[in-house]
């Protein structure tokens, strides 16, 4: 388990929906909800997975067009779920998804990963 996935489940904060290592051809669930462990197939795993790894590779033309080399994290808000995206290596990553409310703290999970993503 990478240092980053290990900092989000050891975040004190609510409990992850999911957590994923990403790699540039593979991935690794790290962690499932109980409530959720029968709602996602290996079809839909891999496809958001091969969704997601294509984000990356145009995620870095972008860094390099706004002129950054690394940014600490993409979030995603829905009605009720926030989606990070910590970018660990080129092409490599770790998805964690949690249930959301307006007291979510973002900033804290953010700045937590950031602390510790020189370790991996």
């Amino acid at each position: 388990m990478s240092t980053i996935a290990e900092t989000i489940l050891d975040f004190d904060g609510p409990t992850p929906r999911v957590v994923a290592d990403l790699r540039n051809i593979n991935f690794e669930i790290e962690h499932v909800r109980d409530d959720l462990e029968e709602v996602y197939s290996d079809k839909d795993l891999e496809q958001a997975y091969q969704l997601i790894m294509s984000n990356q590779v145009t995620g870095d033309d972008f860094k390099k067009l706004v002129g950054r080399s690394r940014y600490n994290a993409q979030t995603l808000f829905f009605e009720d779920i926030v989606v990070f995206l910590f970018s660990s290596d080129r092409y490599e990553a770790v998805f964690a998804s949690f249930d959301y409310d307006g007291d979510f703290p973002v900033n804290e999970l953010v700045a937590r990963v950031s602390e510790t993503d020189g370790d991996e």
